[in-house]
């Protein structure tokens, strides 16, 4: 029972709020012809004293008219404080939208404030309606003036107060109604005819006022549900930006079954043609055209089955389930009702687990063989193959253990690059020591040479190491810019130097041309810089062979962006190859693997920095012919913006991307 009453409350609070935005909506309707009302009222009043000027005593016309301009520019003056707190209220309302989203609607409007409307227009119309005292001075033609010009107001007010209807019948009883009544107690035939006409008048204005105010009740209704539709895209559209961009995929269906949002990765991993996805779509329609499950493909259970089994998830059945499609991929599909009774589906690929698990099962038997011979290696591998079955079983369930591996291992290798790095520096620099025979000569010449290869190899190491904490720094978007000014031309000049000694060994020809001392000093990091620098020129040099040619050319500027462009006559590859060396990793199956050593983090490292500066890279190629990388800095680096403000200004207007 008191539940019951909280509920009538409450509806009766919300119709009355409702009832106090319309009273609302009808007293500014009511108020923006108050001008007009006001002016139209001066005009007329003048046209009237000068036509009966003549006949009717000049103190009874003069108070008339007194009276009327006075009344008139009260109301404008009333109008005009109106209009200004509106204003201001139109500010203020603006100002909270900035700040959240639906906001509360303006304040209501109390009947009595309506009734004090129709009680001004009841004023304004005994004014008028008082003119009848001048009818014993007034002539024929004075008369039917006088009515006209009532009429006329009379009119006026049928359609420009007909927000308010009790205002308008109001002004028209109060104008007409005294002529009438005058007519009416002159008692001869003509008069009551007229007073008659005045009835009819005034009844025919209340009928058109009637149609002026369901008009403007429709005109209303009609804003309100404009606003409505409104609020319902902003909403719509505000779910569609929180799914637009995650990378499973996704789709919201009602609650009887058709689709209302989705986005590109639900069309690509279910094999969806573009013609059967649109808004409305049936779910059962979606499946029956989507890429089948291997199940099908195989027999083990009919088409309508398996659908019926994917329109079960989220309702009958909340579990998650796991499969293999026709085109190859591995699934995890998730479902769950929300609270509008809409149902979201989430299709997780985890093809990359599943291949993973495979080659772990295959890596598992080897392992079994192997075991015979090595009962210890066999236990050990068997652990470790319980704890790859284990990581593989966590990261099916759920998207956030991945992220989580991910975090892990970055601040793993964080954490191990003090112990990385100070035996590396160790071994460097004793057989830095060594070589230099600081102590004293060592003996068999052959030492230096293996010395040398120590050097060489501890270095080459501490570079494979530091490239790979950097990037995984990076990916954690925890690297931060130390930016100073950078005479980007010394930078060239040191690169070129300590790279000198690296292409006369490769007899590869090493050449810098452009603006060197016309480039002004960047903001920038000049660490960072540099490394981009080495690695595209030792990069360069490396895959060139004997005879060939590394060239860098600086140019740009003057206000425009920057570019550093390194090209090379080495072996090249092909264009669709370009996108997989620019991933972490990566390397192209061909000669490369057996002819150059790497990790294939030069080329993916170099482009994040540049992007960490707000550039972009990009790079072409043709086998046999040799590769370009032409590394752009945006022109606002020259003129003391920071690489951080910069790189967000490019990827907001999608600068630095791919480079492809």
């Amino acid at each position: 029972m008191a539940s019951r009453d909280v509920q009538g409350q409450g509806l009766l609070s919300r119709l009355t709020a409702e009832d106090g935005q319309l009273r609302r909506q009808q007293l500014e309707g009511f108020a923006r012809h108050t001008p007009i009302n006001a002016t139209v009222s001066l005009v007329n009043s003048l046209i009237a004293v000068v036509m009966i000027w003549d006949t009717v005593p000049k103190p009874m016309l003069l108070a008339w008219l007194g009276l009327i301009w006075l009344f008139s520019l009260y109301r404008f003056h009333r109008w005009r404080g109106w209009r200004t707190r509106m204003d201001s209220q139109g500010d203020h309302r603006a100002e909270q939208q900035g700040k959240r989203r639906g906001q509360p609607k303006s304040k209501g409007v109390r009947r009595a404030t309506l009734h004090k409307a129709a009680a001004w227009s009841a004023l304004a119309g005994l004014l008028w309606g008082a003119s009848v005292t001048f009818d014993p001075y007034l002539e024929a033609d004075q008369r039917l003036l006088v009515m006209i010009l009532i009429a006329a107001m009379a009119a006026g007010a049928a359609t420009t107060l007909g927000s308010i209807p009790l205002a308008a019948a109001a002004f028209i009883g109060a104008s007409i109604l005294p002529w009438a009544a005058y007519f009416a107690w002159l008692g001869d035939g003509v008069h009551i005819a007229l007073a008659c006409f005045a009835l009819i008048m005034t009844l025919a204005m209340l009928i058109s006022t009637s149609i002026v105010h369901g008009s403007f009740m429709d005109a209303v209704r009609a804003r309100r549900q404009n606003a409505a539709l409104v609020e319902q895209i902003r909403e719509e559209r505000s779910d569609w930006l929180e799914i637009s961009d995650t990378s499973e995929a996704f789709a919201l269906f009602d609650g009887k079954d058709r689709l209302l949002l989705w986005n590109e990765n639900y069309r690509r991993i279910l094999s969806l043609p573009k013609d059967q996805l649109h808004r409305g779509a049936g779910r059962r329609d979606l499946l029956q055209h989507g890429a089948a499950p291997v199940s099908v493909v195989r027999g083990e259970e009919s088409l309508d089955d398996w659908v019926e089994r994917q329109l079960r998830l989220g309702k009958e059945d909340r579990s998650a389930q796991i499969e293999q499609l026709s085109n190859g991929r591995w699934l995890k599909s998730i479902a769950r009702e929300t609270g509008r009774g809409h149902t979201a589906v989430v299709h997780v690929d985890i093809t990359e687990l599943k291949q993973r698990e495979s080659e772990l099962l295959a890596t598992q038997g080897e392992l079994r063989l192997q075991s015979q011979e090595v009962q210890r290696a066999y236990d050990q591998l068997g652990q470790q193959h319980r704890r790859i079955e284990e990581t593989t079983n966590e990261l099916r369930q759920a998207r956030d253990s991945a992220m989580e591996a991910n975090r892990a291992k970055t601040e793993f290798l964080a954490n191990m690059s003090h112990e990385l790095r100070t035996p590396l520096n160790a071994v460097i620099g004793f057989s830095d020591l060594m070589a230099r025979e600081a102590f004293g000569p060592l003996g068999d010449p052959r030492y230096d040479g293996y010395i040398k290869h120590i050097h060489d190899s501890g270095e080459h190491l501490l570079n494979l190491i530091n490239d790979l904490l950097d990037l995984s720094i990076i990916e954690a978007g925890e690297l931060k810019l130390i930016e100073e000014p950078v005479d980007v031309a010394e930078i060239v000049r040191l690169c070129t130097q300590l790279l000198g000694g690296q292409a006369a060994q490769a007899e590869v020809a090493l050449t810098v041309k452009g603006n060197l001392a016309d480039w002004p000093h960047l903001r920038a990091d000049a660490t960072k810089l540099r490394q981009i620098v080495l690695n595209l020129l030792s990069n360069a040099i490396k895959f060139t062979p004997a005879g060939g040619s590394v060239s860098l050319t600086l140019s740009g500027g003057g206000g425009q962006a920057f570019c550093i462009t390194v090209a090379d006559t080495g072996i090249g590859m092909r264009q669709e190859d370009i996108p997989t060396v620019l991933e972490p990793f990566r390397r192209l199956s061909s000669a490369h693997d057996a002819a150059y050593q790497g990790a294939g983090l030069g080329l993916p490292l170099t482009k994040a920095l540049v992007e960490l500066h707000g550039g972009a890279m990009t790079l072409a190629s043709a086998p046999g012919k040799g590769t370009r990388v032409v590394v752009t800095l945006p022109a606002a680096l020259a003129a003391g913006y920071s690489a951080a403000d910069t790189a967000a200004k490019a990827q907001s207007a999608g600068v630095g991307g791919s480079g492809t």
